[in-house]
């Protein structure tokens, strides 16, 4: 019996410590405003990188599609590059680059897993940051 709890409690620290694991970003997450959703994969060197793989048909201005809307910048959205260029740090990916289509403009950008396995994404402008809480759609 006691065997059995503790063979019971190493599997729940265990567990619950991959949950914790801040670099274990991939995956596909829905964007707080519910319009798009980014998926996280690796960039070829290990690194994250996310691209909009899907778009709210509710949300594309009347007269396009969704395999025709545009940034700001006049990119198709579907399939955009939002974010790259990460590195690991003790915690977390650090001195990445993150895309805002709405406006065409990139900014610093640091990820990180959460224990409730919901992606924390900061932009920043110097040393002021925003941050948004991107849920897995899994």
């Amino acid at each position: 019996m006691k065997r059995a709890l503790f063979v019971t409690a190493l599997f729940a620290l265990v567990a619950g410590s991959a949950a914790a694991d801040g670099f274990s970003v991939f995956g596909t997450y829905k964007l707080p405003d519910g319009d798009s959703h980014v998926r996280l994969t690796d960039c070829g060197d290990g690194t994250p990188c996310g691209h909009v793989v899907w778009l709210n048909p509710k949300s594309v201005p009347q007269g396009e599609t969704v395999e025709t809307v545009k940034d700001a910048t006049g990119a198709k959205i579907l399939g955009l590059k939002l974010l790259h260029s990460f590195k690991r740090s003790k915690t977390d990916w650090r001195g990445g680059k993150i895309y805002d289509p709405r406006n065409g403009q990139t900014y610093q950008s640091r990820l990180k897993r959460r224990i409730d396995g919901k992606l924390e994404v900061k932009g920043c402008v110097g040393p002021i940051c925003q941050t948004q809480i991107w849920a897995p759609t899994e």
